[in-house]
């Protein structure tokens, strides 16, 4: 089974609505939004609004806490997205890329993040270029091998244009004896 099914599993296993690659969307849109956001609140939006996780599986904590380093390790270089494996078919692979860029705006508005006239031009174009994303037609992509390279280039691009504007938007606080970024 692979990593992306265990999320899956997980997910399925508090009622959640959305697949892994939109859950992971909507955590790194909420911390893009409105900085660090409870792992608590993050698994509430996965959910209908009466339902709340009783326990949560440890796929889901381990995606939290991985995504947490991520954002908070000095030394990191992009982000490790969630997405369907590359033995899914094409299609599932644009079906994820575009949850998972729908997840990411749902996050972000929810979290009611900056005015898109407050952002740099680099954010912009990041959310212009998720929304372009998120309105993909799966059926007129992924027909050739040159589509599947291209899907890769769109997720090494996310990955590191996402911890940037992050980055942008919430820059780190210097640590001293005592603090700590999350905080």
């Amino acid at each position: 089974m692979t990593e992306y099914q265990r999320l899956q599993q997980a997910l399925d296993s508090i009622g959640a609505l959305a697949n892994p690659a939109e859950a992971h969307g909507v955590l790194i849109g909420m911390w893009v939004g409105g900085g660090p956001a409870e792992q608590s609140r993050w698994l509430a939006e996965l959910v209908e609004e009466d339902e709340e996780p009783q326990a949560v599986p440890a796929e889901l904590s381990g995606l939290y806490r991985q995504f947490v380093e991520q954002v908070t390790t000095a030394d990191n270089l992009g982000l490790d997205l969630v997405l369907p494996d590359d033995d899914a078919s094409p299609r599932d692979q644009v079906e994820g890329l575009i949850d998972f860029a729908q997840g990411v705006l749902y996050g972000y508005a929810i979290e009611n993040g900056p005015a898109r006239r407050a952002l740099t031009d680099e954010a912009r174009e990041v959310f212009d270029d998720l929304g372009d994303i998120a309105q993909l037609d799966p059926e007129s992509v992924g027909r050739s091998e040159d589509d599947a390279f291209d899907l890769h280039q769109i997720e090494e691009y996310l990955s590191s244009a996402l911890l940037v504007m992050y980055l942008q938007l919430h820059p780190p606080v210097p640590e001293s004896a005592g603090s700590n970024r999350l905080q």
